[in-house]
Formats: structure tokens, sequence, C-alpha cells
């Protein structure tokens, strides 16, 4: 009989690939003033100048400011996270968002089916500081998105907007204005979102050929639910979401999709596009995990978008409202825009444009996240090889030992020991830093004799890229490492398969495939995520 080994995990749903788990963080007091006259100069710095600059230029726009009362550099730590598995924060995988723009530690690693790589906190500085789009040409990223009952939308807008597009149709046109309003959801920002997911000829998604003859005639006009690690996955989970709504039309998908977007995001207080990007508006007691998409650039573009089509149709002096997010501790200067190169130090050839201390969990197993320093209670844990951001490093021991301060990439914050205790006879590292030479992490390696874990059978090898625990070649679905035990090894072995930075043995695949569908996938993390927690027997 095969034991099984719980662990607790605090899990409620995916909302993009691989980024697993959320967190509630604790509430913080948010404001939203109309009266830009008394923002505090000495305070922040620049926001109060750039929009007196605008309304001069133009008078019919109105301007509310959210005080947010986070911390600047909090923010900046907890969006640059998820390196190695699933950032928060993407650039496209190009010539034009190369050196500074990518992070140090993940460097060229791709993501998404190779179109992406892992955004540096300086890039995504420059996208979060709101002074850097206080201009004609960026300020639609802060655009409010809700329904103004005393605006008149113009149908004729929308079929400006929509012209020479797949939409292009009174049907479509008249749907979109219609759920618009009975969602509450501004349709321009709806047509735009629109254009940004599809362009003007529209995706496989939009054309109702299936891609398969079991999703045709099915619709996903904002792609929602398309995500995968490769191209057929993510056509084909959208296509899958298209049929568990039923969406058999574009006017449904059009009705479907536009709900959604309410319910899940505006109605919630991302009602802005920036504020969907960059989940800082606490309206529903959470931060930083409800992010409609990884890419940093994506509240820019969007924005760019409606700009661009109320040029095109002299609209761009109407009456619009506009929510600026501002930060404590914001820095005096604005952000610098990342280099494409990375400038060189008397200290070394290149230099970290990210400042933000990242550690590696240097761990055979896993280890505890505490409350406090010292605390009686594990309120989650770090496993082998997981990459974190170090909010704060201990200089002084508690019981024996440093205790830093970390933050997962789910949000999670806690403490965590950076090594050994005073009483044990070896000395081992926990938390290494990313930015160490690779000599001294050997060294570490070299001196270690003990093992952090209360099963050692049950790890996977932290030095290869194949799982490496002794195999029992019977099926037990859920049991990757074919070590005997469904646990959370299993969940991170799969999701470095997933990501193609595991190796599976012919074994192993047999009982990653949960569903015995022929296929390894995202169904399959999905599964033994829920087997842990409870909700599932496999």
């Amino acid at each position: 009989m095969k034991k099984i080994r719980f662990i607790t995990v605090i899990c409620c749903t995916v909302v993009i690939f691989l980024n697993m788990f959320i967190i509630n963080v604790n509430a913080v007091i948010q404001t939203t003033s109309n009266n830009t006259n008394i923002i505090d100069t000495s305070k922040y710095y620049g926001i109060k100048e750039k929009i007196e600059s605008l309304k001069k230029e133009h008078p019919n726009w109105n301007f509310k400011i959210l005080y947010t009362g986070l911390n600047w550099e909090d923010v900046i730590a907890s969006e640059y996270t998820g390196h190695g598995s699933s950032p928060k924060n993407l650039v496209p995988a190009s010539s034009s968002y190369t050196g500074e723009w990518l992070c140090d530690y993940c460097g060229d690693t791709v993501y998404d089916s190779g179109s992406w790589k892992c955004a540096s906190s300086k890039a995504i500085k420059y996208m979060m500081d709101s002074r850097n789009s206080l201009n004609s040409s960026d300020i639609f990223q802060f655009l409010e998105l809700s329904y103004d009952e005393n605006t008149n939308y113009s149908k004729e807008v929308v079929q400006k907007m929509l012209s020479g597009s797949f939409l292009d149709n009174s049907t479509y046109i008249d749907c979109i204005m219609n759920s618009s309003k009975k969602y509450k959801v501004n349709p321009y920002y709806v047509v735009a979102r629109i254009i940004q997911e599809q362009g003007k000829k529209g995706s496989i998604l939009v054309k109702g050929n299936g891609y398969n003859d079991e999703y045709v005639g099915y619709y996903n006009v904002f792609n929602i639910g398309a995500s995968g690690s490769n191209k057929d996955k993510v056509i084909l989970n959208g296509l899958a979401k298209a049929k568990s709504n039923d969406w058999t039309s574009l006017e449904k998908s059009l009705d479907g999709g536009i709900e959604i977007l309410s319910s899940k995001y505006i109605a919630v207080g991302q009602n802005t596009l920036y504020f969907q990007k960059f989940d800082v508006e606490n309206s529903d007691g959470k931060l930083y995990w409800h992010q409609y998409m990884q890419n940093v650039l994506a509240a820019k573009n969007e924005g760019a978008t409606l700009r661009k089509t109320f040029e095109g149709i002299n609209s761009l002096d109407n009456k619009y409202t506009f929510i600026i997010p501002i930060y404590e501790n914001m820095p005096k200067e604005v952000s610098n825009k990342p280099s494409q190169t990375v400038k060189a130090t008397s200290e070394n050839t290149t230099t970290s444009t990210d400042k933000t201390d990242l550690v590696e969990v240097n761990v055979t197993s896993s280890i505890r996240i505490r409350n406090a320093p010292a605390g009686s209670k594990t309120i989650g844990y770090l496993y082998s090889h997981e990459v974190v951001t170090r909010l704060e490093k201990a200089t002084e021991k508690v019981n024996g030992t440093y205790w830093d301060k970390v933050l997962k990439s789910d949000g999670l914050t806690g403490y965590v020991a950076r090594c050994t205790y005073d009483y044990e006879t070896t000395y081992k590292q926990y938390l290494v830093s990313v930015n160490e030479t690779k000599e001294t992490k050997k060294e570490e390696q070299k001196n270690n004799t003990q093992s952090n874990t209360s099963n050692p059978q049950a790890t996977a090898n932290t030095t290869s890229n194949t799982v490496t625990a002794t195999e029992n070649t019977s099926v037990v679905k859920g049991d990757v490492n074919g070590d005997g035990i469904r646990d959370i090894i299993d969940l991170l072995n799969l999701r470095k398969y997933l990501l193609n930075k595991l190796q599976l043995t012919d074994n192993q695949k047999v009982n990653a495939d949960t569903n015995k569908d022929g296929n390894i996938d995202i169904i399959d993390l999905l599964n033994i995520q829920k087997f842990l927690i409870g909700k599932i027997t496999l």
C-alpha cells in the first residue's frame, strides 16, 4: 500500500500559467481624491506639475488620485517575482528589449513558447512609475474603464475603431454597445482590448474553425483562459474555455467576455488598464496577484491603441477621467528607461540592473516559512532551488540563527532561517544570494554533510535536470518522481518538466499523466495540486 504525505498548500486558482498560489495580503488604507490641487509636492514629486500641464493641453480631462498607501520599493519587490517558473512581468524576446530590460537572474531564459523573457526590476520601475506616462501619448492606460452614465458613448466612435476588422459589422457593434452598458464597462475600452488581443483580422480563436473537430463553432474574442506552454496548448485551452461557456457565436463570446471583464476586474476596483496589469488597487483585500497579462508593456500598449483611435476620429479632447496611482517613498527622480545594453563597472564587465535581493533556496527538499523570527507558526514552505525576494536581511540572531524576511512569488511573506543553528555541528547556508559567485556556492555545497529534510529519500536531485529518486515501476497517478509518496515535490517536478527544466523517465511520465489522456500538461499539474489539498482523489 502506498504511503501518502499531505502538505498544506494555500491555493485558490490559476490566473496566469503556473502562477499557482494566491495569498491574502494585509489590508492597506487607500483613498481616492478628485482634488489634484492638494497633492503634497514635497512628498509626491512631479505628479501635480505633470497633471497641471495635461489640464492646460486638454481642459475637458478630469483626474483622480489613488493614494495607494504602498511603499514604492515593496511594490517593485512584489512585482519582481516568479523567476524560473512564471515571472509576473515579461518583455518581448526581441532586439528591442535586451540589456537592462532583462532580469539579471533569468537572463536569456525564454518563457511562453520562447516569445518572452523575464523583465528586470528597472523595467518594472520604468513602466510602473506613473510620472513616465503623464503625457498625451501614454495617459490612456489610466483611463477610467467603468461605464459613466453621464457620458454619451458614440456608436459611430466604436464603428470607426472597428473599421476594417473582423467585427466591422452592425450586429457586433450593437452587441458591444449593449453589453457594455449592461455590465457597466466603457465600450471604447472593450474595443481596445479586443484589438490588443486579436488584432484587426482576428486569430484562430475567433474563426469558428475549431483547430480540431471538438471545438468547431466556438469563439473566444478576449482570449480568456488561453494560456499554456506552447501555441497548441494556448489555442486549445482558449477553445476549451469557450466551449465550457457555450460561446457558440461571436455575439455570445462578446457578451460573456465583457461580463468577465466587468465582474472579475472592473467591479473589484481594477478599472484602469494600469490596475489590470499591476494589481495595486486593494478593493478586494488582495494585492499583486490578479493581473490580466504578464507583458509588462500591456497597459501602455493598450492605452496607445485607445489614444490612436481617439486621435483618428478627432475625439482626443472629449471628456475623460483618468485615475493616477501614487506610492509612498518614491524617489525624486523619475525612473529611467532601461538601456538596451548593460553598462560596465570597475568591478565587473556587467552590473546588476536589479538591486532587489534575490536568494536561491539551498536545501535538499524544503524549509519552513515562519510567522515571525523563530516563530512557532508555519505559514508556508520554500523548496529546493526556489528563487525568492529577500525583503530584510537579519543582523542579529534569534534562538541561534539569523531569520531573513522573504517574499514568495505568490505574495506570501514570512521569516526563514538563513543558515543552520549554533548548536549544529555542520554549517550550511539555506538562503544564498543569486549574485554570489559560483565558487562560493560550490564551496558551501562541498562542506555540506547534512540535509534539511525529514524524508531524504523523497527528494529530487538538486544538481541535475533529471529526477533521480528510486523509482517504483508500478503506476501511481501523481507520483511523478516514483518514490512512493505523492507530495509537493511531485508538483514541483511536473512544473519544471512543463517548463523544459526537467527530464522524466517513461515510468515517471506515465505517473504524471493523471487523467490518462496521453498528454502531460497543465491539467495534470492542476490535478496534482487539487489532490494535495484534498479536493480530488487520484
